[in-house]
């Protein structure tokens, strides 16, 4: 085989990093491990460069013929034969001559799964054998297929998820370990569910339920909680890119941005069916027009996944080109798991995305509407979103009249005021000075009258000078509500408004200055070829786009994407570990079979994400301990067939709410808006940009979130970055954060808090030192922990009586002391 060829092929394998059986498997003969496992990398990497349009070295990979003929350096493959071909020698490095890819070898389990397949006689099911692969058919674009779990004969699994969980586990050798207790259990399902340490009352009585469906009943009053969606809402906000800012040269201030955060919140704890969910965020402003009227603002608000949209330029909506491609690629990420922008200049290099496709897409969105939060050459606001339906606006009229009446009066007043008094006062300060600077007595008199006055006419001046700001603010304020009629005076978000129906043309290189045909509005051909999306005649056509997306052909794309996301939060890890990029560039699914079993539960289901929970959560995989196991361990070092549950590290939002809990000051009412300047006083350019740290002790979801300046706390805690879709989160660790846990003034104070509750709830030190574990980690302390801790405040107390601090304060700072080193152990920073 040609080296380069076998480099292209090779390096394809390599990008697939797949782990599924082991060579002996009798699977590799099956036809769903050819149709789930060999098809999908054969037409994603392959048959671009080798198959019936292009055949480098004379090597075409699109059917089994092709394959055993090779091209100019003899066959690939030689069924029955792992060894036979030049394939498996190579990805070895068992042959000098030829080491594929030149960085190393490729994985035992990768080496294994193609072994597998050749062994079993590379087969190519009939079904398939008619005709060649072709480039667009890819695993992701494929329908559902129905999927049967193999039994488990061991008896551990006791549901779908166990049963396909424990085939790939058989599969490679490796065992379940023991399931985690319930003190465990407790605090990662509290931590998983509502991003919060559970009560030690509620871990006692939970460790002390023999009910049968105790874990069961946990698990539904945690999902009916209404920090649930707090919780789940803070992903969903990661990849709808929010903050609470606008971004652009100066990061202007966005007031309202907050409703779409809570109409998130609000919709995961109603457990809107995942469909609706996505209806509401693309095309709400129209559907709230078809909805109850007291429906309409909700409907309204959840537009906010398009408004968040990144702003460009320092004047009003400048490069709205920009614009609209940062909606196109998040919503391709988001909701089917592909990126769209590459499309913008040409045809996709990877993923069967024309450029024609994008500017089909691209038309939706042209004929929309966004709103303006401000910009360095014009600081107003303008073109939000009314939250009341346009017939009502009708009611806002009088009050619109009226309104303006009262400002221009104000105005007039005041400029009438302003004129007089400046007359008299001028006349009055000349006579008077005149008068007090001849009648001085010397010299020292005159200097003392001459400073005096001049410090009159600056008292007049600064006086004349705040009259004046205050036309500016009424002249302002009127020519706001005439400019924007009656629905100046409506309540108004951050939300986009739906226009005319707009077809716009190719823009050739992506420039908008070069443009090409005109391409009508529409969807990829590679899920529609025939072009049958059916668009109204009038508006931008965004609803029936949301419709297509989840009952069309993306359907099943869109199911694995979701419950893709939903099974990398409760387990550290995705299915598929490109979550949002599940195209041909993207990693293939670890378990191909258990995510289209769940992508199908999650449709049949209703698209309840709340169910989607539970069936996970209810599972012994997710039960599972986090204890190591050497003779697994030697075979699935990275635990990539579950046979363990990942520990792994509170993210940031958890751990500050973890910290004010436990400190007794968390406040978990919802704050609303933020407490931004005032409207009339926003200049913000470049040199000025907006920034701003308000201090809260609420909930981290509530935190004010800026693009140019992250919160401080969610930037050393790997928070999103609010500028881009963030589908997973950095996970690093590095000193300064030990350093925050141990030095920050924050931990400080919510160790000190955490000591005096402690302190106040009891009086003796045995029992205090439970109920600090307990809070903590959820458990007792051990004989051995509670020794060294008792030595601790021992030890701490002399010194500190050895430094002359009063007694009464002893105490009370030996067990802040203890309360820091349990804030920052790993016990109290990972989830087991």
């Amino acid at each position: 085989m040609n080296r380069t060829i076998l480099s292209l092929l090779l390096s394809m394998v390599l990008a697939q990093g797949w782990t599924t059986t082991r060579a002996d498997s009798p699977e590799g003969a099956s036809e769903n491990f050819f149709e789930l496992r060999v098809r999908p990398v054969i037409a994603g990497q392959c048959v671009k460069c080798h198959g019936q349009k292009k055949a480098s070295g004379g090597l075409r990979v699109d059917s089994r013929q092709a394959l055993l003929d090779g091209g100019e350096s003899g066959p690939a493959v030689v069924p029955g034969d792992p060894d036979g071909g030049s394939l498996l020698r190579a990805i070895r490095h068992a042959d000098e001559d030829l080491k594929m890819p030149p960085s190393g070898p490729l994985p035992r389990a990768v080496q294994d799964d193609l072994a597998a397949w050749i062994a079993a006689g590379a087969p190519w099911p009939e079904s398939a054998a008619s005709r060649p692969i072709e480039g667009q058919a890819h695993w992701a674009f494929e329908p559902l297929r129905p999927i049967t779990p193999p039994e488990d004969p061991t008896g551990w699994a006791s549901s779908p998820i166990d049963r396909l969980v424990a085939a790939g586990c058989r599969a490679q050798g490796v065992h379940p370990v023991a399931r985690a207790d319930r003190r465990t259990l407790i605090r990662r399902a509290s931590f998983d569910l509502i991003g919060l340490p559970p009560e030690p009352e509620r871990v006692e009585a939970f460790a002390a339920d023999e009910r049968p469906d105790a874990y069961e009943r946990l698990v539904d009053e945690l999902l009916a909680s209404p920090h649930y969606g707090e919780r789940w809402g803070r992903d969903w906000l990661d990849l709808a890119r929010y903050a609470d800012t606008a971004g652009d040269n100066s990061d202007y201030p966005i007031r309202e941005a907050y409703l779409y955060r809570d109409y998130v919140i609000d919709a995961f704890n109603a457990d809107v069916p995942y469909d609706r969910f996505l209806h509401e965020q693309l095309a709400g402003d129209v559907l709230a027009a078809d909805g109850p009227p007291d429906d309409y603002a909700r409907r309204v608000i959840a537009t906010g996944f398009l408004a968040q949209s990144k702003r460009f330029g320092t004047v009003k909506l400048e490069d709205p080109h920009q614009i609209i491609e940062d909606t196109l690629n998040t919503t391709g990420q988001v909701v089917l798991g592909l990126s769209l922008r590459c499309a913008r200049c040409h045809d996709h290099k990877y993923d069967p995305i024309t450029a024609r496709d994008y500017y089909a897409l691209y038309g939706f969105f042209a004929g929309t509407k966004y709103p303006f939060a401000g910009s360095e050459e014009d600081h107003k606001p303008s073109e939000f979103a009314p939250l009341v339906a346009p017939d009502q606006l009708q009611d806002y009229k009088k009050q619109y009249g009226e309104e303006l009446a009262r400002l221009q009066a104000r105005l007039d007043e005041a400029e009438s005021r302003g004129e007089a008094a400046t007359k008299v006062r001028d006349l009055a300060l000349t006579a008077a000075v005149s008068e007090f600077v001849a009648g001085a007595a010397g010299p020292t008199d005159r200097a003392v009258a001459a400073r005096e006055a001049e410090a009159a006419k600056a008292e007049l001046a600064k006086a004349a000078r705040r009259r004046e700001s205050q036309l500016q603010r009424l002249q302002a304020e009127i020519k706001r509500l005439e400019q924007g009629g009656p629905t100046a005076l409506a309540p108004r978000a951050y939300a986009v408004r739906d226009g005319g129906p707009t077809n716009v043309k190719l823009q050739i290189g992506g420039d908008p200055q070069k443009l090409g045909d005109l391409v009508p509005r529409g969807v990829p051909k590679v899920f529609d070829p025939a072009g049958t999306i059916d668009l109204p005649p009038t508006g931008s056509g965004r609803p029936a786009l949301a419709r297509w997306l989840t009952e069309g052909r993306p359907r099943p794309l869109v199911a694995r994407v979701m419950v893709n996301r939903i099974w990398q939060h409760h387990f550290g890890k995705a299915i598929v570990p490109t979550p949002s990029d599940f195209g041909l560039r993207g990693t293939p699914p670890t378990h191909p079979e258990l995510l289209d079993w769940l992508a199908a539960d999650f449709v049949a289901s209703g698209w309840s994400i709340k169910a989607m929970h539970r069936r996970i959560m209810l599972s012994e995989t997710y039960r599972l301990a986090s204890k190591h196991d050497s003779e697994n361990a030697a075979i699935d070092t990275g635990n990539a067939w579950y046979w363990r549950f990942d520990r792994r590290p509170l993210d940031a939002e958890a751990l500050r709410d973890g910290l004010l809990a436990l400190g007794g000051n968390l406040r978990i009412d919802r704050p609303g808006p933020h407490p931004f300047p005032a409207e009339g006083t926003w200049a913000f350019s470049a040199h000025h940009q907006f920034k701003a740290v308000y201090p809260s002790e609420h909930r981290s979801i509530y935190l004010m979130v800026q693009r140019l300046h992250p919160h401080p706390y969610l930037a050393l805690f790997n928070g999103p970055d609010t500028s881009v879709t963030t589908a997973v989160r950095d996970r690093s660790t590095v000193s300064l954060q030990a350093l925050y846990m141990v030095n920050n003034p924050f931990v400080h104070d919510q160790a000190r808090r955490f000591a005096g509750r402690l302190l106040a709830a009891e009086s003796d030190a045995s029992a205090r030192l439970r109920l600090a574990y307990s809070q903590a980690f959820g458990r007792p302390p051990t004989g051995a922990e509670r020794d060294r801790a008792e030595a601790f405040l021992r030890d701490y107390e002399r010194s500190l009586a050895d430094e002359g601090l009063p007694t009464d304060r002893r105490e009370g700072e030996a067990w802040a002391g203890l309360t820091r080193a349990l804030l920052a152990s790993n016990e109290f920073l990972y989830v087991d």
